[in-house]
């Protein structure tokens, strides 16, 4: 008989939109595969209610995928009176979304693969994939910034600006310059 928390958390997670794999589950809580998938699989959890610090985390998943935070909360064992307190401080520590409009020019693919190069060798080895992600997301801005600035050349299309060298985000040193095919 499957337990009533673990079927209703697999059921969240798959009303979440867009809707979470069990795997893209435990990637977002930064846990094995393995791991989260006995909080849902048959026979695998058998206490009624989902830890509180563990029902805490799956709420701020799945309420960045439109999943109400109280009803992940109800799983842990509170009462509609006490979830709703904590399903408000879960939805207040979400980030805030901002909408902007940008036209945007990206550089070459050559330039993009040598940015995304430096961008990665900041990324330790033993790194997990959230933390990768995190240490990406920070550091994009500064790898577009070292590509240098974009011109307009009415004839030819976008180029990069010649008047600044550019620096590669991992070294701060000046980037290489690939070889002309000319």
């Amino acid at each position: 008989m499957e337990n009533s928390a673990t079927a209703k958390l697999k059921d969240l997670r798959k009303s979440a939109i867009p809707r979470l794999t069990v795997r893209a589950m435990a990637e977002a809580l930064d846990m094995p595969l393995g791991s989260y998938a006995r909080y849902e699989g048959h026979g695998g959890y058998k206490k009624q209610y989902l830890p509180i610090d563990f029902a805490r985390k799956v709420a701020s998943v799945l309420a960045r995928h439109k999943v109400d935070p109280s009803e992940v909360m109800k799983l842990a064992g509170l009462v509609g009176s006490e979830a709703e307190p904590e399903a408000r401080k879960i939805e207040a520590e979400q980030p805030p979304v901002q909408f902007i409009s940008l036209p945007v020019a990206l550089p070459s693919e050559a330039a993009l693969a040598d940015m995304f190069e430096s961008l990665l060798a900041l990324v330790p080895a033993d790194a997990t994939r959230a933390e990768a992600a995190r240490i990406l997301a920070q550091r994009l801005p500064s790898g577009f910034a070292a590509i240098g600035p974009f011109a307009i050349d009415q004839g030819l299309g976008y180029s990069t600006g010649a008047a600044t060298a550019s620096q590669s985000p991992a070294t701060g040193h000046p980037a290489p310059v690939p070889p002309s095919r000319t």
